[in-house]
């Protein structure tokens, strides 16, 4: 597998409203052809796009992403704390979003979120056959989370698919981690990214990717470290 060199964050986020399907296609439109988007739970076991486990930040509603079901996603309107121009726009289920990207053919980086009081079976299981049905882009599915434990639970189900482990900060057992799961990439905060560090995970024979940096003068230094990919609120001014 191999990412592209910038991925928009959340779809195209600095132009759009968030892991909507508008993000998605203003990022194609940008000639964008790889995002990174989040995967998370409603209280019916539908899985939509949402990167908080709540609906404040991101909606006109409020309210814990499990209090709701996949019949309330009509009513929220996931847009219109963007700008007035997406008002309406709706929070996307994840077969919608799959869907929509394999017409695309786009890559993707999908962030599998925990929540509380969900495991990670019920994450994977939930996700799993999704994916499983709804991807037919020609372009890679990443797999990614913070929780390793839902990784681990992933690779349990299939042992093809493409990991990469997510990180704030690296920690010193990244390798072994790296190696247990089989993974292809490490995702950081590129804040932390250090050059030694960057040289040990592409000795490795790992991709690297960065989060999220907005300034191409941050992005030339970063690629210049070796960086493979970087997330981008502004992937286009990249």
């Amino acid at each position: 597998m191999k990412a592209s060199r910038i991925i928009g964050h959340r779809g195209l986020a600095s132009l759009a409203p968030e892991n909507t399907l508008a993000s998605i296609k203003a990022a194609n439109l940008h000639n964008i052809d790889w995002v990174e988007v989040d995967a998370s739970i409603l209280g019916d076991d539908t899985v939509v796009l949402c990167h908080d486990d709540t609906l404040e930040r991101c909606s006109n509603n409020q309210g814990s992403l499990l209090n709701i079901t996949a019949d309330c996603l009509q009513k929220i309107d996931a847009g219109i704390w963007f700008s007035e121009a997406f008002r309406g726009e709706k929070i996307p289920t994840l077969i919608e979003t799959l869907q929509l990207m394999s017409h695309l053919n786009m890559g993707v980086n999908l962030e599998l979120k925990p929540q509380e009081n969900v495991s990670p079976q019920k994450i994977v299981s939930l996700t799993y056959p999704i994916i499983n049905a709804h991807w037919s882009s020609t372009k890679p599915l990443l797999i990614s989370s913070f929780d390793h434990d839902i990784l681990r639970d992933y690779r349990q189900c299939d042992s093809e698919q493409p990991i990469g482990l997510l990180y704030e900060k690296i920690d010193c057992s990244w390798h072994s981690t790296m190696q247990e799961l089989n993974a292809v990439s490490l995702h950081c905060n590129w804040k932390y990214l250090t050059p030694l560090l960057a040289q040990s995970i592409k000795s490795a024979g790992y991709q690297l990717i960065i989060y999220t940096c907005n300034d191409s003068n941050t992005a030339k230094k970063l690629w210049a470290m070796g960086v493979d990919g970087i997330i981008s609120d502004t992937p286009h001014l990249l």
